[in-house]
């Protein structure tokens, strides 16, 4: 171990005639002390042992995520309180705006570390978001983030016990199916909006039954872009087809949009309404049956075979797990883990599927480039 001293005491000095740093005038021959009392000398250890394990630390990245682990919690928070709808109204917002109804000790700190993390900027006693900050409260960032905090938070804080099997998932630890179908609904918004609609469009299509269809978010959009068109939202969860209804009457297609709470493997519970639709949609529904076997998805597949008549087709989107870093594609593979859920497939284990089904796959939707990995399958019965 290595000692290095600093002698920092404080010195004393004699002025003399003439103004002295700061433009403070001394009086000829008056001793003036720099400090009041003498500064405490500095040891300072040099211990190559403790400062390897700390360089490990931060080469390994941990203070990298603990920062990540308290920012993505802040940003929920953002939303939770208030202040993110605040903070996106025209200019910047005044610290008592934004912290109206707030604690104000503790918000006064929060608003401090998130300007030290680089989200906010700060400007005569006003807020506003920064560029990064912008992009952090995006509609689809904030809902991949509520994906995996806040809908399966529950699941990951759990993990050892349901590794040791202490806990079952099910029984001891569920999801939280609220924040589950509102973040994957901005999420199937934003990214698959534009496939459902092309499909649609290839077959002139003015009827949609959308399966597991969770707080509505597609169906209701895709009213809203065409006048046209009418469907049926299916979803299991009482509580998301009540949220889905609220908002398809708020967006004013409540008439056109409409919602039931039925099983979306078991048409023989679908209500009234769900005959003359001219696709079938469901949007990552199937996959979790693989837990129960292949085949336990081929005789799903099988039972949309009998209902698929005339020219109605079968849309099924599901993700493509390829076992890597990219689109968080290992976190989604850990939560289906977790879950007790069938692992999804490649395009060509789906194919494999499709080929054990009395239905057949004419064409294959993906989005290039950027998004989640997800195919679309359009399906319709095999030509006899």
């Amino acid at each position: 171990m290595c000692i290095r001293r600093h002698d920092d005491r404080g010195q004393r000095r004699r002025a003399v005639a003439g103004w002295c740093d700061g433009g403070l005038r001394f009086r000829k021959g008056v001793d003036v002390s720099v400090t009041d009392r003498a500064s405490p000398e500095v040891v300072e250890l040099w211990d190559g042992e403790r400062i390897r394990g700390w360089q490990d630390y931060h080469l390994a990245g941990v203070a990298d995520l603990i920062s990540a682990v308290n920012l993505s919690q802040a940003l929920l928070a953002l939303v939770g309180s208030g202040m993110l709808d605040r903070l996106r109204q025209d200019g910047p917002c005044p610290r008592d705006a934004l912290l109206d109804g707030l604690n104000p000790e503790v918000g006064a700190g929060f608003l401090r570390y998130l300007s030290v993390c680089g989200v906010l900027e700060e400007f005569g006693g006003a807020y506003r978001l920064t560029r990064r900050g912008t992009m952090l409260t995006s509609d689809i960032a904030l809902a991949r983030l509520g994906f995996y905090l806040e809908a399966y938070g529950p699941v990951t804080r759990a993990m050892t016990d349901l590794l040791t099997g202490s806990a079952r998932y099910g029984v001891d630890v569920t999801r939280a199916p609220a924040a589950l179908g509102r973040h994957s609904g901005t999420v199937s918004t934003v990214s698959y909006l534009p496939i459902v609609r092309r499909a649609m469009a290839g077959r002139s299509a003015a009827r949609l039954i959308d399966l597991g269809c969770g707080t509505g978010s597609l169906l209701i959009q895709l009213c809203q872009a065409d006048p046209e068109l009418t469907g049926v939202g299916l979803d299991i969860a009482p509580e998301a087809i009540a949220a889905a209804r609220e908002t398809a009457d708020r967006a004013g297609v409540g008439d056109r949009a409409r919602f039931a709470v039925a099983d979306a493997f078991d048409p023989a519970t679908w209500p009234d309404g769900c005959d003359g639709a001219e696709v079938i949609c469901g949007i990552g529904v199937l996959h979790e049956h693989f837990r129960d076997g292949d085949g336990r998805v081929v005789e799903l597949l099988d039972r949309y075979a009998d209902i698929l008549t005339g020219d109605r087709v079968l849309l099924i989107g599901e993700p493509e797990v390829r076992y890597d870093n990219r689109e968080n594609d290992s976190d989604f593979f850990l939560v289906h883990v977790l879950t007790a859920q069938g692992i999804p497939r490649d395009r060509q284990g789906w194919l494999a599927v499709f080929g054990r089904t009395r239905l057949q796959c004419g064409r294959l939707y993906t989005s290039a480039v950027a998004g989640p990995r997800t195919c679309f399958y359009e399906l319709t019965p095999e030509k006899e």
